[in-house]
């Protein structure tokens, strides 16, 4: 992708709830693939054109300022002999700056979660002229209105960022279905782990969510896999990593990782054969224990 498509992506994914220009650039700057774009202060007003003039993005006024976009890496503390998340520190949650407020059956066909959808103010006629001419600077917009000026990419954007270039953009989900697709998109290469979603972000039963996800997974919009994080106490917590097809990365599990060294021993093994005791021995107890969970 170019800038202008990588900037249109960013401000797509982040769905229904938008994003405000300080979370915006925070999201360029962590973008994988990098950001071609020095994000210089010009460059900042280049790109604001760029969307003040897209008759794909429209601006809102929410009735609170939004807080700071928080990201965390899930994967800095993965042991790459185990595969396993060693946390080294009780998880602390961080606070949830899109928490789930779905919008349901709406008459124009609009999807997603949004905190303000009823309570902001639409000011794209204050950013925009009929024409598409710009009305004010960044800075002039931003001195008005703040971290209460939100970004927000059309219906038919949001929902191809999601589906990708290979998706239907004529299937129509289910509006949970689709929060939760779009709660995948808000978290790009990170993924969300189905535990997560369903006691801390939609606050339901596992069963719902479980449903849900079939529908997404039936259709070919997700990849799942198995992932293990083992906490401070040493206890292990397993769940299911749940990522848009787009952003699907092969995260090793530890049972991957064993049988790639069982490979690695037994093919320079005469017949290919080798007592339990002396692959034990060899592998050491780290591997086959991480591998058995003794």
């Amino acid at each position: 992708m170019d800038a202008l498509e990588s900037l249109l992506d960013e401000v797509a994914l982040e769905g229904l709830d938008g994003l405000c220009l300080p979370a915006l650039w925070s999201r360029l700057e962590t973008r994988v693939p990098p950001f071609p774009l020095p994000l210089e202060p010009y460059t900042q007003e280049f790109l604001w054109r760029a969307l003040a003039t897209h008759p794909g993005i429209s601006f809102y006024e929410e009735p609170r300022e939004r807080p700071d976009l928080q990201l965390q890496d899930r994967y800095e503390e993965i042991d790459l002999e185990t595969g396993i998340l060693e946390s080294k520190r009780d998880p602390v949650p961080l606070e949830d700056v899109y928490p789930i407020h779905m919008i349901l059956e709406n008459k124009d066909g609009i999807q997603g979660s949004c905190r303000y959808f009823k309570e902001r103010k639409n000011i794209t006629n204050d950013i925009r002229t009929k024409s598409l001419q710009p009305r004010c600077t960044m800075a002039e917009a931003f001195g008005r209105w703040g971290k209460k000026l939100i970004i927000v990419a059309s219906q038919d954007m949001r929902y191809r960022a999601l589906i990708g270039l290979e998706g239907d953009p004529d299937l129509k989900l289910p509006d949970f279905s689709y929060c939760i697709l779009e709660r995948l998109g808000r978290s790009r290469w990170q993924g969300e782990l189905q535990r997560d979603l369903h006691s801390t972000a939609f606050k339901v039963d596992a069963g719902k969510l479980h449903y849900h996800r079939k529908i997404l997974n039936k259709n070919g919009l997700i990849t799942m896999q198995s992932h293990v994080i083992r906490l401070p106490t040493g206890a292990q917590q397993h769940s299911i990593l749940l990522l848009l097809n787009r952003f699907h990365v092969d995260r090793r599990s530890k049972y991957d990782i064993l049988m790639e060294k069982l490979s690695v021993v037994l093919s320079a093994r005469s017949n290919q054969i080798e007592t339990l005791g002396k692959l034990r021995e060899e592998l050491g107890p780290t591997s086959w224990c991480a591998a058995s969970s003794c």
